[in-house]
């Protein structure tokens, strides 16, 4: 496995144990999209995983510099995606997740941000979209 890979395995893995309605079957480590999750012979989801798109996001401490513009950065981010979905559906999934990841917000949010993703409003190709801060361990459904 490569270092890229195994970084979106660990990645994935934080998401199934936090996601509570995370679907039982069989996981395929993939591409286009990265991660297959068979449910059964006919039904499957595919959930491809991305970093968040933006500029200046880390201050020198490595945490996320520029809270104001997540909304932005999060629409960018699945628009950008939403370019590829021709690709991930000729796996023919059932549905397909887009799972935004950063690092850390840690210390430079002064607001709250599930308050805010709950009340923000996203139009999007995919089936789901969840905001995953990787150190916190924290997993925010957007859609």
């Amino acid at each position: 496995m490569t270092g890229q890979k195994e970084q979106e395995y660990y990645t994935f893995s934080i998401f199934r144990d936090l996601f509570d309605e995370f679907p039982k079957g069989k996981i395929i480590q993939n591409e286009s999209p990265d991660f297959l999750v068979r449910l059964n012979r006919r039904t499957s989801i595919g959930i491809e995983l991305t970093e968040l798109r933006g500029q200046n996001f880390y201050d020198q401490q490595g945490h996320y510099a520029n809270p104001q513009n997540i909304k932005s950065q999060i629409v960018n981010t699945i628009r950008a995606k939403e370019e590829k979905i021709y690709l991930y559906q000729k796996h023919k999934t059932s549905q397909l997740w887009l799972l935004i990841h950063i690092g850390s917000f840690e210390n430079k949010i002064n607001f709250n941000l599930k308050d805010k993703i709950e009340r923000w409003e996203f139009e999007t190709e995919f089936s789901k979209v969840f905001l995953l801060e990787i150190e916190a361990q924290q997993l925010y459904q957007v859609i």
